[in-house]
């Protein structure tokens, strides 16, 4: 059986590695059963929302509430 691993992909994803692993069958060969999430279109903020001292972020949301076991940084 498969262990699901889901992660959470960054706004500008730059994982193509990680999109042909899994396109080639590499996850699927180790076991894994790969699934990338992305945070619903009215949770996201834009960085002009945030100041130096406080940035906005949307990174790490998914992982942080047990929905992704990591994002793709």
């Amino acid at each position: 059986m498969a262990m699901t691993l889901t992660i959470e992909r960054v706004m500008a994803f730059m994982g193509l590695d990680v999109l042909v692993a899994r396109d080639e069958g590499l996850f699927a060969a180790e076991g894994l059963d790969l699934r990338i999430a992305a945070l619903p279109a009215d949770e996201i903020r834009s960085a002009a929302e945030g100041s130096p001292a406080k940035p906005t972020t949307n990174q790490g949301k998914l992982q942080a509430r047990g929905e992704s076991q990591m994002f793709q940084a």
